[in-house]
């Protein structure tokens, strides 16, 4: 399991990185997502914390004339993610890289995602700020989290475990269009929240 460090955030070494593909590498709010949000052929997909590439195979399929890049923090993630991705999936790139440093120039995709990602990003508000960079303008965002039990979003607490908070954070951070659904398959759910450049 991640260790913890002084500042309670996981430590992702191998081990860790091992047992979280094993355990949710392919979990159901991946493909969720991707059915989720309408992708166009031509679209340049970019998806944050990505984790083993599951969402960003998915998603590969859809974007015939496109392309998608997944980047993760985490380097063993990355391994990962290259090793369980043949090269059918030739539109795909892995690269390491966190939400708060997207290694990308500005304007560099159409769409981007973070599939159960955001309450591992250690400055959201820096984050939304790379992530409004590197997105086109009318570039639309996704973001999704578990439905947890009690309602909540995500993991563990804080201001980004309520719903209604991560709405109105993408508001106050140069969002618009705001919307969310809540997204049910076998006995799963998922916060879809979507947003565009504003």
């Amino acid at each position: 399991m991640a260790h913890e460090h002084k500042d309670h955030e996981p430590v992702w070494d191998d081990a860790a990185a091992e047992w979280y593909a094993s355990e949710y590498g392919d979990h159901i709010s991946n493909e969720m997502t991707i059915q989720a949000i309408a992708l166009n052929a031509g679209d340049t997909l970019l998806d944050i914390g990505c984790g083993t590439g599951t969402a960003c195979r998915i998603a590969s399929r859809m974007l015939t004339n496109g392309t998608v890049t997944g980047i993760d923090p985490t380097a063993a993630m990355i391994r990962i993610a290259k090793e369980q991705t043949d090269g059918s999936y030739s539109n795909v790139t892995f690269l390491e890289g966190s939400a708060e440093a997207i290694p990308f120039e500005n304007d560099s995709f159409s769409v981007a995602t973070a599939i159960n990602s955001l309450h591992h990003w250690t400055d959201p508000k820096l984050g939304l700020t790379e992530l409004r960079r590197v997105l086109k303008p009318n570039g639309r965002c996704f973001i999704s989290d578990e439905v947890v039990d009690g309602g909540g979003c995500g993991h563990g607490d804080g201001p980004l475990s309520d719903a209604e908070a991560v709405q109105q954070f993408l508001r106050d951070n140069g969002f618009a269009d705001v919307t969310m659904d809540i997204i049910k398959k076998d006995g799963e759910g998922i916060y879809l929240f979507k947003a565009q450049i504003a």
